[in-house]
């Protein structure tokens, strides 16, 4: 069972580091490629097992101040919250926060709000006009997810094709290490 702190999907406002600006000796050698790879993690992770969605919150909700930032939104713009536990073969590996704009939810992406337990990265990166900012890397503190050893390290980058586009946070729960990685030998 994984463990959150209640209050953990408003505190994602950290420091956030571009990923090739990190010092790579920081982060454990096989989260590495975990934390950096521009592929769609939905696509790596059903590779490997059996990919169930667990919504936690999926509703109109107030962004951090570092995400309405990033997204360069005024303080009062609605954003749809997406909260996440993505899990293979029922073993809690990843914890996601979107940021979904209003103002982003326009073409084909009007239908992200009606994805429910469906995976948010699997719809993106079926269309090629998608495109991808940079990403960027922190160490979230312990005291977010309590049942873990260490604090989680974390990525987050905005997916561009409508309006300001969509931030999508993930954090990477300790028990990612115990799947055999979907990027060969390190």
């Amino acid at each position: 069972m994984t463990l959150m702190n209640p209050s953990a999907t408003q505190q994602f406002d950290y420091s956030w580091v571009p990923a090739h600006r990190m010092n790579k000796m920081k982060v454990p050698k096989n989260l590495w490629p975990w934390l950096t790879s521009d592929a769609s993690m939905t696509a790596k992770l059903q590779g490997l097992g059996t990919l169930t969605v667990e919504v936690i919150e999926d509703a109109w909700g107030t962004p951090t101040a570092r995400e309405r930032s990033r997204l360069k939104l005024r303080p009062r713009e609605a954003a749809r919250i997406r909260t996440v536990l993505l899990k293979v073969d029922d073993i809690t590996v990843i914890y996601a926060r979107s940021i979904i704009p209003a103002k982003s939810l326009r073409g084909h992406w009007r239908q992200v709000k009606h994805l429910k337990n469906k995976p948010l990265g699997g719809y993106l990166f079926q269309h090629r006009a998608l495109v991808r900012s940079s990403i960027e890397v922190t160490q979230l503190p312990k005291s977010l997810f309590p049942n873990q050893k260490t604090g989680l390290w974390a990525r987050r980058s905005v997916f561009h094709q409508f309006g300001p586009g969509i931030l999508v946070n993930e954090a990477f729960f300790d028990e990612i290490n115990h799947l055999k990685s979907p990027f060969g030998l390190l």
